[in-house]
Parts: C-alpha cells; structure tokens; sequence
C-alpha cells in the first residue's frame, strides 16, 4: 500500500541525516531504522508535517526494520527501511513513523494514510524510502 496523505522527512530526520554523514556522529548516532505505527490522525484531520516529533497515538510495539539503500533515480540514492508490525487488538491504523530508538527516540520519517482496518493479529507491511535528492 502506497502511502497516501502525506510523508515527509521531519526536522528532526535532516538534522539526523547530516549529522550521520559526518565521520563520526555527534547526535544522532543511531538510524532511523525502528518502525512505529499509530491511530487518530485522520479523525485530526492531520498529515504528515516537517514538525512531526511523535505520531498522533502509537500503538503497539515498534518493530526493528530491515535497511538497505536502493535505486530510485541515481545508484544507491534511496535509503529504504522495510519492517511488518502485527496489531494485538482491532486498530484504524492511520500513521507511521521511522524512529532513532526501539521507545521514545527522534522521528526522521513521518506519514499519514487512510485508515487501514486491522482485526487482532493482522500485520501491514511498511516500506519507507527517503530519497537523496
């Protein structure tokens, strides 16, 4: 499923790119890499913003993703983190956040999309690619 409403790279996701290009990081040491998902931003009326520190309601545990860079337009020029999260009830998943940190942490990637409906025990698959343009 495409995101549809909105995804950004946040403040935070810049900073955290440049500062990982640095021979030695300062800041941000780790990368986003830990996928989170979350209810309440349509019902908002929200999308994705540069501003985004945190979804509107996480839920369930973050699940670590794959890296890996890929090509979308130059070799190499995308870097892309894949991941499945199950839901443990019945959820109106709306949102998804890539995150420094398995809790808490700095949100890099922020998007928002229609409400996709889970039953306890269903999984979505996120792909998220944020391409150095």
């Amino acid at each position: 499923m495409p995101f549809g409403t909105g995804t950004v790279v946040t403040n935070k996701g810049k900073a955290m790119l440049a500062d990982r290009l640095r021979t030695t990081p300062g800041t941000y040491t780790v990368s986003p890499k830990f996928m989170a998902m979350g209810v309440g931003a349509t019902g908002a009326g929200r999308t994705a913003a540069v501003t985004d520190t945190a979804l509107s309601t996480e839920v369930e545990t973050r699940t670590t993703g794959t890296e890996s860079s890929v090509t979308t337009s130059v070799t190499g020029d995308t870097y892309q983190v894949v991941g499945t999260i199950v839901a443990t009830a019945s959820r109106n998943v709306d949102e998804f956040g890539l995150f420094d940190a398995s809790t808490v942490g700095n949100m890099g990637f922020s998007a928002t999309f229609p409400v996709q409906a889970l039953a306890n025990g269903e999984s979505l698959q996120f792909t998220a690619k944020i391409q150095l343009t």
